[in-house]
């Protein structure tokens, strides 16, 4: 899916399993996305204390669980304890593989980049181990994060995954740099891309997804600059608005 896609069919990603629309990145939530129907979705690793990876945007689990603890300081045990403010355990990485085999549903996979070059290698590793044991590596996968080092600690464990710059801002080094890492993709800032960004990473050959589209001004604007994917907090909204 994140081979094929072209302007003429902009792809919908549900924003961590659809952030303002159910209880962000758990399974309950992942499975709301697939009965509507949807095609593709955004979600955050973290490594644990004995090297497992959790789906969590945050480092800590104040915001989301009401505890002031952080992931990367705990085993997996020991998050087994904390669920959500709506009820629903964090999963790991591996259920979310389990979950989708079969399903032709295709995930944008952010790692969070560890304080150390160390720990960032470990999560490479054992998110690489676990892609390819569910045999999830091909084209309804895209790693995607901030950290050149992460994407590039990817490419050289498993060439044939898909890799993508997260930036802020229209800066074209970003652009260079992706090209230097064996990106395919640049996900950028909505509200600080510009024409010429947009214009040029595709001119580089790159595909360009754009977030977070929160209004359908934001979508007319990312269609506007041909992004091919979409990523929202309101994939049912935007999904039901493009079937209109």
């Amino acid at each position: 899916m994140f081979s094929n896609l072209t302007f003429a069919e902009p792809l919908i990603v549900a924003h961590r399993m659809g952030a303002m629309e159910r209880d962000e990145n758990t399974l309950a939530a992942l499975e709301e996305c697939a009965s509507l129907g949807l095609k593709a979705f955004e979600t955050d690793i973290h490594i644990t204390k004995d090297d497992q990876l959790v789906v969590t945007h945050d480092g800590s689990l104040a915001r989301r669980c009401g505890a002031e603890v952080n992931v990367e300081e705990m085993t997996l045990e020991e998050i087994r304890k904390y669920k959500t403010k709506e009820g629903n355990p964090l999963p790991t990485l591996g259920e979310i593989l389990a979950f989708l085999k079969g399903k032709g549903i295709a995930m944008q996979l952010e790692v969070k980049a560890p304080p150390t070059m160390g720990r960032l290698k470990k999560l490479v590793e054992v998110m690489v181990k676990e892609l390819k044991e569910a045999e999830f590596t091909g084209d309804d996968l895209l790693v995607i994060s901030f950290c050149p080092d992460a994407l590039k600690l990817t490419k050289e464990a498993e060439g044939g995954i898909k890799t993508g710059l997260l930036c802020e801002g229209s800066d074209e080094k970003n652009i260079r740099t992706a090209k230097e890492i064996g990106c395919s993709w640049i996900s950028a800032e909505l509200a600080t891309t510009t024409r010429r960004f947009a214009d040029k990473v595709h001119h580089e050959g790159l595909k360009l997804a754009l977030w977070t589209i929160r209004a359908k001004r934001d979508l007319n604007l990312a269609k506007a600059f041909e992004a091919e994917a979409l990523v929202t907090d309101l994939p049912k909204t935007f999904s039901e608005e493009e079937k209109k």
